[in-house]
């Protein structure tokens, strides 16, 4: 043991000893080998993960802090004994914050930071990341103990070993880390060895429960196909599968160890109770979307499910019967804590934090994310001065007990006691493209915004479970404008995409057939009957284009170049639990290759952070590589693809046959993003069919379409600017050589390691690009010292023009150009 470590191991000691004087923890952290006195070491707080501390509500001191990261928080923190939180960030930084907000230490992994950590009885910190890392860490200073590096995927038929798995603790005091590489994996904590790996059919982000009684560990996974296995699992403590179940969409959630009784929720939109002993199916509950929160339990035994179709359920142990529920606007995914007196705290995917009692009624709620990016997707943590909860925003809030029922908050308008109205109703509500409902639709637009709406339906005070009619929907406008109209995968959603522009001044009005009481497998819906119509008109002004703080003609001129990151794709709900962190990892770096008065051609290439920085760099190893066509209008900038885009994401190809990216660019700063695209399941390779069977797929239509945003800003500085040396070229000579088009580098200099050089076709004719799958076909050649000699573009197959302009390109930038 390090000086550093047994000083942390001290003090901490110490810390405990004081809290345990002064504060009552839970019985089950107890048990196990976690930091004692810590009020929340772990996910879900104890080993059984019921989400349920002794700690009860104070009504003075504590401080209200908010700290601000780089990048959306997915995960949940854990809380040290003497307060400190721990917590990562999908900004690669790890943080260890004092009950004051400041930051104590931070260290920065190779990737994102998708699962929370633990807090043990040593003195450590635990964590794993997305570049395959589990660290532990002295929690006092930081400094590194021990890492761990996950069997790479290629060894295990995965993609990525990433930990996106929670930290927990068995029996015997070893550490369980699931990971996207298909293992989950026991480890010693002094050494950092493995002590067996367990397999698993597809990435794991459920994190185990164990059963303190006789080290039985349970825990979900990501696999929805039987053929593969099974997703619900009870492994011996050495890792041998004692029972598995099976359910018809991935199980994310956590599962929780109630009494006899084992409670997970699964993205079919099921909560099950299964026997602990033998796997037998008690009961299950349907919910009306996915299940991502995992359950949490009262002292009387209840169980607390928040579902994404935005209910909290509160059902009897015994039979799973629904005591109550509790509605609010948005998806939750944020599991719930429980204090001593049974209140129960969320988050929600309207930025608030939710405090109910625990008969269901509200207790408290606050505002805590005002911005665009304001879902509340981890869940909060239980500490000796309040509640500890963090968001996509990137921002994490300490929140003290009762924060909103003291006097200091009267008159602070982001709390309230009052629950929202809730009346049976059958409508359409206007979406954010961030996903937020809203009371009434906006007042003001940009000509060329998507607009999105949410079918909802309340009957005998309840929701239901309600699709639009794709066939039925009907949508006008007043003056005329030709809308591309599209119904949502999971039919709850319909998008409204003008192909030229909205005018100053414009009614809309849409109306639809909403259907009730349909098939249903798992999420995947079929048939239904017609329930009712709903139906929005609204008048609305166009806000104009403005004048660009630089020129037009500067704005999209040839050689401008901007940064598209912080993707955010929340709807259908399902995507963001499948992947939000992921897309909130994504770069892509866009650049202007040709223009022509307000219309252009623009060239979009992946890209990543560069090693051990927050700096967006090419990737080189990418293969999205595909042109979009520019509009331009003053201040408004529209990315688009007439031509079905086959783009590759994440080792999946995609086939949109609708790509859209649209934002307001006054200035040469970052602003925000809307996107919008569609693709047919059908034409999905491999993936389509997870995709049909998941319910993302519309079932009248098969299509996929997503609505999201995302952050632009421009790239003012060029290679040179940054000190790196400008790519030279040589010679380039282009030329059409069978079916293919290529270019030959002669004294090139361009290294295939730190760039991605490319060929872009466009129609002489009408100026569009030819649409060729140029990220997956692009071939290359190098030279010895790996400098890119060649590029070739295939045509066979693909109608081409007879005429056409050829651009050879590394990275974003035009390097030579012919015309053929």
């Amino acid at each position: 043991m390090t000086r550093t470590t047994l000083l942390g191991t001290i003090a901490l000691t110490l810390l405990a000893t004081a809290a345990c004087s002064s504060e009552k923890t839970t019985e089950g952290p107890a048990r196990l080998p976690f930091a004692p006195g810590a009020p929340w070491p772990k996910f879900r707080a104890d080993a059984e993960q019921t989400g349920r501390s002794a700690l009860v509500p104070k009504t003075s001191g504590g401080t209200f802090w908010e700290l601000k990261t780089e990048k959306g928080i997915f995960s949940s923190a854990v809380i040290g004994p003497d307060g400190t939180t721990y917590i990562g960030s999908a900004d690669r930084t790890f943080y260890a914050i004092a009950p004051n907000g400041t930051v104590k230490w931070k260290v920065q992994a190779g990737e994102v930071i998708d699962s929370s950590a633990l807090l043990d009885d040593r003195g450590r910190v635990y964590f794993g990341a997305g570049d395959g890392k589990l660290r532990a860490l002295d929690a006092a200073t930081g400094a590194e103990v021990w890492t761990y590096t996950a069997d790479d995927p290629r060894t295990t038929n995965a993609f990525i070993n990433w930990f996106e798995g929670n930290v927990a603790l068995a029996k015997d005091g070893s550490l369980l880390v699931p990971n996207d590489n298909f293992r989950l994996y026991s480890i010693d904590r002094d050494t950092g060895a493995v002590k067996w790996r367990a397999p698993m059919p597809d990435q794991t982000w459920s994190s185990p429960a164990i059963d303190t009684n006789d080290g039985m560990i349970f825990i979900g996974n990501n696999n929805v196909l039987p053929t593969l296995g099974r997703n619900t699992f009870a492994l011996a403590p050495d890792g041998t599968t004692a029972w598995s179940e099976s359910t018809l969409g991935s199980v994310a959630a956590s599962p929780m160890i109630a009494g006899d009784k084992v409670i997970v929720g699964a993205f079919d939109g099921w909560l099950r109770a299964y026997a602990k002993a033998t796997g037998e199916l008690l009961w299950s509950v349907p919910t009306r979307d996915h299940i991502y929160a995992s359950p949490g339990l009262l002292s009387d035994g209840t169980i607390i499910q928040p579902s994404a179709d935005g209910t909290v359920y509160a059902l009897a142990p015994e039979d799973g019967r629904v005591k109550w529920t509790f509605d609010i606007d948005d998806p939750i995914r944020s599991s719930p804590a429980i204090d001593g007196e049974d209140n129960i705290y969320f988050g929600g995917g309207d930025g608030r934090l939710w405090v109910l009692a625990k008969d269901g009624t509200l207790r408290w709620s606050m505002k805590l994310v005002t911005g665009e990016r304001n879902d509340l997707n981890g869940s909060p943590s239980l500490g000796p001065d309040g509640i500890v909860i963090a968001g996509e925003s990137g921002q994490i809030f300490g929140v003290p007990w009762d924060f909103c029922l003291r006097d200091e908050a009267k008159g602070d308008g982001r709390c309230t006691t009052v629950a929202p109205p809730r009346s049976d109703t059958a409508s359409l509500v206007y979406v954010t493209a961030m996903g937020a409902t809203e009371a009434s639709a906006p007042p003001a637009i940009d000509p060329n915004e998507v607009l999105t709406f949410r079918v909802a339906v309340r009957e005998k005070g309840a929701s239901l479970l309600a699709t639009l009619d794709a066939p039925s929907i009907e949508v006008t406008t007043n003056p005329p404008v030709e809308v591309d109209v599209r119904a949502s995968g999971d039919g709850k959603f319909v998008t409204l995409t003008p192909k030229t522009a909205w005018p100053a001044n414009v009614e809309v009005s849409v109306e639809a057939t909403w259907l009730r009481d349909h098939g249903r497998e798992g999420l995947r819906l079929t048939g239904g009957a017609p329930g009712g119509t709903v139906s929005t008109r609204f008048t609305t002004k166009t806000r104009p284009a403005g004048t660009a703080s630089v020129s037009p003609a500067a704005l999209g001129k040839a050689g401008t170049e901007w940064e598209l990151a912080r993707v955010a794709l929340p709807m259908p709900t399902l995507m963001p639990s499948y992947n939000q962190i992921g897309f909130d990892s994504l770069h892509w770096l866009l650049g202007m290759i040709e223009r022509e008065g307000d219309h252009g051609i623009a060239w979009m290439i992946g890209a990543k952070l560069a090693e051990g920085e927050n700096r967006t760099v090419v990737d080189p190893t990418t293969r999205a590589l595909f042109p979009l066509e520019v509009k331009l209008d003053g201040d408004l900038i529209t990315f688009a693809s007439s031509e079905t885009l086959r783009v590759e994401v994440m080792n999946a190809v995609i086939p949109f046959d609708a790509f859209r990216i649209s934002a307001r660019v006054p200035s040469d700063r970052l602003v925000s993003a809307k996107l919008a695209g569609a693709s047919v399941c059908a034409t999905i390779p491999f993936y389509g069919q997870f995709l049909q069977k998941l319910g993302l797929c519309n079932p009248q239509t098969d299509e996929l379409v997503v609505v999201g945003g995302a952050e632009l800003r421009p790239i003012k500085k060029t290679l040179r600017d940054e000190g790196q040396v400008a790519p030279g070229f040589g010679n380039v000579n282009i030329l059409r050589e069978g079916e293919s088009v290529k270019a030959m580098l002669d004294g090139s200099n361009v290294r295939a390691s730190d760039h991605v050089m490319g060929l872009l076709l466009v129609d002489a004719a009408t100026g569009k690009p030819v649409t060729l799958d140029y990220g997956i076909d692009t071939t290359r050649t190098m030279d010895a010292q790996g400098n890119v000699t060649s590029i070739s573009v295939p045509l066979a197959g693909r109608k081409v023009p007879a005429k056409m302009r050829a651009h050879v390109l590394v990275d974003t930038r035009l390097a030579a150009t012919k015309e053929l």
